[in-house]
């Protein structure tokens, strides 16, 4: 049975504004909505043009963020492009017209040919007859197939480039330490807040985080950081063995694997404000001599998220799913 703790005028621990990562719960709505909207088909329709786009504004956030990005606490977490593999590997099967059924030169060899125009899918001399008894294709169908398959190349160029220039930055932020460390800080609230408990942890759900101010703030090295890096790169090689196998609904399932990893760590940080056994733990390295009781649930994280980050921010994430 949890405790109402009503209005209190006391502190928590949170935290920074620049290491806070994106609550699981924004995270893992962007990851469901990219891969809905990058969903891998050969085949062409009304909304593929829209997903080419989406990934190509996709690819152009990412590369922005990476060249713009400044190292600091947690940087390589806010800055990994780990849902690039899905737009990359969405680009490749309609690229390829992969279907599951073509060999490992058929797939170079129709990448080519759409390269040049001249796509399987609407090129009588490739079609068979008894496949295709009548394949003509109107000049306005042609002009939108390659309307996308021109989007899809630069998008998939823009992917890749971001992907590359992250993996160059994310090894030249190691060190320092600071670009995978934490900073949790004290939130003092110079005035008394009403607050509500979370039945299934008793967590204190703070939703006015206005008046709050940040003091004695320590910065450590959890060691997601360094799983990160590992994560990353390991997905980066494993992209490059795709691509150059051709093999599209691979990558794109390994862009679902690497962004779930970082929904994961996500979560994982924001424990050092839910769980009580952290929150003891991070006060110790404070010096503390009052170890501070109230526990925050992960809800008050995210409000904390908003509060800091606003509609804007959650923008970017959508496009990126970044940490």
């Amino acid at each position: 049975m949890c405790d109402y703790y009503g209005p209190f005028e006391g502190f928590v621990l949170v935290p920074s504004k620049e290491s806070q990562l994106t609550p699981w719960a924004i995270v893992g709505t962007s990851l469901v909505l990219n891969m809905l909207i990058l969903y891998p088909t050969n085949k062409w329709n009304k909304f593929s043009p829209i997903a080419a786009l989406w990934s190509l504004v996709s690819g152009i956030l990412f590369l922005w963020r990476v060249i713009v990005a400044r190292q600091g606490p947690m940087s390589i977490a806010y800055n990994m492009p780990f849902s690039l593999p899905l737009g990359i590997g969405s680009n490749i099967i309609r690229l390829t017209l992969e279907d599951g059924t073509k060999g490992f030169k058929q797939r170079w060899k129709t990448l080519f040919q759409v390269m040049f125009g001249k796509s399987p899918e609407y090129t009588h001399s490739t079609m068979p007859e008894h496949t295709y008894p009548i394949a003509r294709i109107s000049n306005s169908i042609r002009k939108h197939h390659r309307a996308e398959e021109l989007l899809r190349f630069l998008a998939l160029f823009i992917d890749l480039l971001a992907m590359t220039v992250g993996l160059i930055r994310v090894w030249g932020w190691w060190f320092p330490l600071d670009a995978i460390g934490d900073v949790m800080c004290i939130a003092n609230f110079t005035k008394k807040i009403d607050t509500s408990y979370e039945d299934t942890t008793c967590g204190i759900i703070i939703t006015d985080w206005s008046s709050a101010t940040y003091s004695n703030c320590v910065l450590f090295e959890p060691a997601v950081g360094w799983f990160l890096i590992i994560v990353y790169t390991a997905v980066c090689v494993v992209l490059l063995v795709g691509l150059i196998a051709m093999r599209g609904y691979f990558i794109w399932a390994i862009g679902i694997v690497g962004s779930a990893i970082l929904v994961v760590l996500s979560g994982l940080q924001s424990v050092y404000s839910t769980q009580s056994f952290c929150v003891q733990f991070v006060a110790t390295l404070m010096g503390l001599s009052e170890i501070p009781y109230q526990v925050l649930s992960h809800r008050s994280l995210i409000n904390l998220w908003w509060y800091h980050s606003g509609f804007r921010q959650w923008l970017v994430n959508l496009f990126t799913i970044h940490g």
